[in-house]
C-alpha cells in the first residue's frame, strides 16, 4: 500500500472522529476543533480532491464558516473558551470581555477563583450576566462623555467661526474693540480651563 493510501486513511479516520464530535455535545468542540484545525492546516483534505469548503459540508457535516468559527476561537481564546462553553452558553464577544477572568479550569467571582464545572454553572451564568450588565454601563457612560466633548467641540468651532466672520467683516473701530475684548476674554478663560486639566492630569 502506497504513501498516499495512507494519507487517505489517516484523514478518513480524523474526519470521523470530527463527526463523531459534532454529534455529541458540547464537551468534545476542544477535540474537534483542534482536529480541523490540523486537518486545515495541513491541507490534507486536498488528497480527496476537495476544496476546504466541500471538505466542510461533505465529511465534517458543518458549513466552512462554521468551522472557521471553531478554528478561530481555538486559535484566539485556546482551550479556556471551550470548557466554558461546555457548561454555559457563551458568545466570542463575551468571553472578550472576561477572557482576563479566566484562568485555566478556573473563572474569578468576587475575588474567588471558581472552578468551571456544571455544579458550578448558575453561580458562573450569573457572574457573567452582571459583568456584561457594568461593561455595556460603563461603555454607555464612556459613549456619553464622548458626545459631551464633541459638543463642546463644536460649540467652541461655531464661535470661533462666527468671530472670524465677524471680525472679516467690520468696519468700525469701537465694533473691532468689541470683538477684541471677546475674544482676549474667551482666550483668558480657556488658557484658565487648560491649566485646570494639565493639572489634574500630572496629579494622576
Amino acid at each position: 500500500m502506497n504513501q498516499e493510501f495512507f494519507q487517505y486513511v489517516d484523514i478518513g479516520i480524523r474526519t470521523g472522529r470530527g463527526q463523531a464530535f459534532g454529534v455529541t455535545a458540547n464537551q468534545s468542540l476542544i477535540a474537534q476543533a483542534m482536529c480541523l484545525k490540523e486537518i486545515r492546516d495541513s491541507q490534507e483534505y486536498k488528497t480527496l480532491d476537495l476544496t476546504w469548503q466541500e471538505f466542510c459540508a461533505r465529511y465534517v457535516g458543518m458549513t466552512r464558516k462554521r468551522v472557521d468559527e471553531l478554528i478561530h476561537n481555538l486559535e484566539e481564546f485556546g482551550s479556556e473558551y471551550f470548557r466554558l462553553s461546555e457548561i454555559i452558553r457563551v458568545s466570542p464577544e463575551t468571553y472578550r470581555q472576561i477572557a482576563d477572568k479566566v484562568e485555566g479550569e478556573q473563572i474569578e467571582i468576587d475575588g474567588q477563583m471558581v472552578l468551571i464545572a456544571p455544579e458550578n454553572a448558575p453561580r458562573i451564568r450569573t457572574a457573567i450576566q452582571q459583568l456584561r450588565s457594568q461593561l455595556q454601563k460603563a461603555k454607555k457612560q464612556e459613549g456619553v462623555a464622548v458626545l459631551g466633548v464633541l459638543s463642546l467641540n463644536r460649540l467652541i468651532d461655531d464661535g470661533v467661526l462666527e468671530m472670524t466672520r465677524a471680525s472679516e467683516l467690520c468696519d468700525d473701530s469701537d465694533a473691532r474693540r468689541s470683538l477684541l475684548g471677546i475674544a482676549d476674554f474667551a482666550i483668558r478663560r480657556l488658557t484658565r480651563v487648560s491649566n485646570l486639566l494639565r493639572k489634574a492630569e500630572l496629579a494622576v
